[in-house]
C-alpha cells in the first residue's frame, strides 16, 4: 500500500476507529478534496466503509461551476460510488439574509452535506481540510485578535453547524498539503481549479498565497506543523477553562470572585455572555470583568427579564414597565400573539396587523413571509417596538448583537428604528426584527418538522387590499 495510504490508515483507526459506518464524502472537484475521494475509497478494502459522494453546486461560476458538477459525478461513477449533486441558492439566499456571499455559501453547504448525510442514513460528513487550511484559519484569527477558543482552530471531529445529529470528520488535519499533492501525482488523480482562489482581494488567499509562502521561506519552513501545534494547545487550554468556569458556576460554595485568575474570569464571562445570546468579544467581556471587580457580588451578565421589569432599579427611580416609554422617547407599544392553532391574525396599535399561519413546507421567496422553525419559538410572544439593550442574531452570525448597531450599519433611518416591530419570545434575545429574516436560533434546517409563517401588513397595505378582506393566501 502506498505510504500516504498507510500513514492515513493508521490516523484513521487511531483517530476514528474501524468499525462499519456509511461516510458522507465531500467534494467540490479540487485537488484535496479528490484525494480525499480516492484515498477513502482505495481505504475501503481495509475498513468496511459504505461511501456516499455530496457536491454543492453554488450557482457563482457558471459554466465552470456546471463542469466541476460534472467532473465530480463522472469520478464517483468511475469508483462505483453514489454521488448527490444539489444547486444551492447562493445569491438569492445572500440577498434575503443580508449576507456575504461567502457565509451564504457556507451556511447552505453545510445546511446541505448534513441533509444528505440524514437522508442516505448517515451521521458523518468527511471534509478535506489539510494542516495548511487550519494555519490559514489560525493566522486570520489571530489578525482578528482571538483568544485561545479562537486559535484551537478546526478540529478532527466536531459537529455540523446546520445539524448536531451530524459530525465532521476532518482526517487530513495532520497532513500537509505536499503529502496530499504527490499522492495526487503518483495516482494520476485529476482535479478541477477554482479561478477564484486566485482573487487576492480575499483576506484567506492573501494569507495562503504571499503571507505564508513567505514566511516559511524566509522564517520557519514548518510554519504549518507550528500553527497546528498551537491549535493543539489553545484547544486543550479552552476546554480547561471551560470546565472550570462550569464547575465555578454550579458551586454551592464557590471561590470568590476576586480571587480567581484572571483568565478564569474571562472564561466565565464568555460561557454568561453566550448562553445570553450575546456577542462574547474582548472589550465585551473586559467591561464586564470591571464592572464584577466593582461589585464582585452582582450577577456577571446584567440580564432583563421577559416581564420587562429592570432588574434591582437604583433607589429613587421607578422601574419601566412593558410598554410605558422613558421621558423623551418613542413610545414602545406591545401586543402579545399566541400562535396557537393553524392560522390567524393579530391587530397592531398603528393600523396594521399581524398574519400568521403554519405549513408543513417553505414558501418560496419573495411572498413577503418570514419563516421560522415553529419547535423554536414558544406558543405565545410579544410584538413590540424596540428597547434600550435589545439584541438580535442574525441569520447566519455566531453570536447575538446590538439591536441599535444593526439599524446603524444598515443604515436604517433614525426615525424608523422605532416604527420597526420586533418579536420577543422572552428568552433574552429577539426572534425577529421588522424588514430581516428570522434569527439565527429559529431558522428553517434538516430537523424541521414545522413552519411558522408571519408577516406585518401595515395600515396603508390594508387599504389598498380591496380583493382578499382576509389578507390571508390560501393552504399551503
Amino acid at each position: 500500500m502506498d505510504g500516504f495510504l498507510q500513514q492515513l490508515r493508521r490516523h484513521w483507526a487511531e483517530r476514528f476507529g474501524g468499525e462499519p459506518r456509511h461516510l458522507v464524502i465531500a467534494v467540490s472537484g479540487g485537488l484535496d478534496s479528490m484525494v480525499l475521494l480516492h484515498a477513502l475509497a482505495r481505504l475501503r478494502r481495509k475498513f468496511p466503509w459504505e461511501l456516499t459522494v455530496a457536491h454543492a453546486h453554488h450557482g457563482l461560476r457558471g459554466a465552470e461551476a456546471d463542469g466541476d458538477a460534472d467532473w465530480v459525478r463522472s469520478q464517483a461513477g468511475s469508483l462505483g460510488l453514489p454521488c448527490v449533486v444539489e444547486r444551492l441558492p447562493v445569491r438569492t439566499a445572500a440577498r434575503a439574509s443580508k449576507e456575504s456571499l461567502e457565509m451564504a455559501a457556507r451556511r447552505l453547504r453545510h445546511d446541505f452535506l448534513a441533509r444528505t448525510a440524514l437522508a442516505v442514513g448517515s451521521t458523518e460528513v468527511v471534509l478535506a481540510h489539510h494542516a495548511h487550511d487550519q494555519a490559514e484559519l489560525i493566522l486570520l484569527r489571530l489578525l482578528r485578535g482571538a483568544g485561545s477558543a479562537g486559535l484551537a482552530g478546526m478540529k478532527e471531529r466536531a459537529a455540523s453547524p446546520s445539524d448536531r445529529r451530524v459530525s465532521l470528520l476532518r482526517p487530513f488535519l495532520g497532513f500537509e498539503r505536499s503529502s496530499l499533492e504527490s499522492f495526487a501525482r503518483r495516482e494520476a488523480i485529476g482535479h478541477r481549479e477554482d479561478a477564484t482562489n486566485q482573487d487576492l482581494s480575499i483576506p484567506r488567499n492573501r494569507i495562503r498565497h504571499r503571507l505564508i509562502p513567505d514566511w516559511m521561506a524566509h522564517y520557519s519552513p514548518a510554519l504549518p506543523r507550528v500553527l497546528a501545534r498551537i491549535a493543539d494547545i489553545a484547544s486543550h487550554e479552552a476546554d480547561y477553562l471551560r470546565e472550570q468556569a462550569q464547575r465555578w458556576r454550579a458551586s454551592t460554595n464557590p471561590q470568590p470572585w476576586e480571587e480567581l485568575h484572571v483568565a478564569l474570569q474571562r472564561a466565565i464571562l464568555r460561557l454568561d455572555l453566550i448562553e445570553n445570546g450575546q456577542e462574547a468579544d474582548f472589550d465585551q467581556v473586559e467591561s464586564l470583568r470591571r464592572r464584577r471587580a466593582a461589585a464582585p457580588h452582582s450577577p456577571a451578565v446584567p440580564h432583563i427579564p421577559a416581564t420587562g421589569l429592570s432588574p434591582n432599579p437604583p433607589t429613587g427611580r421607578r422601574p419601566t414597565h412593558r410598554g410605558e416609554a422613558k421621558p423623551g422617547a418613542a413610545q414602545s407599544e406591545f401586543v402579545d400573539v399566541s400562535f396557537s392553532g393553524a392560522r390567524g391574525t393579530r391587530e397592531l396599535p398603528d393600523g396594521g396587523r399581524l398574519l400568521w399561519k403554519r405549513l408543513r413546507r417553505p414558501l418560496p421567496f419573495g411572498q413577503g413571509w418570514e419563516q421560522f422553525d415553529a419547535g423554536t419559538l414558544p406558543e405565545t410572544a410579544t410584538l413590540r417596538h424596540r428597547r434600550p439593550g435589545d439584541r438580535f442574531q442574525r441569520l447566519g452570525q455566531s453570536a447575538a448583537a446590538r439591536l441599535q448597531n444593526l439599524f446603524i450599519n444598515q443604515r436604517i433611518p433614525a426615525g424608523e428604528r422605532s416604527r420597526r416591530w420586533v418579536l420577543d419570545p422572552g428568552r433574552g434575545t429577539l426572534a425577529w426584527v421588522e424588514g430581516f429574516p428570522a434569527g439565527e436560533a429559529h431558522r428553517l434546517g434538516p430537523a424541521t418538522r414545522e413552519i411558522l409563517a408571519l408577516r406585518i401588513e401595515s395600515a396603508e397595505e390594508r387599504n389598498r387590499s380591496t380583493q382578499n378582506p382576509a389578507g390571508l393566501p390560501g393552504p399551503v
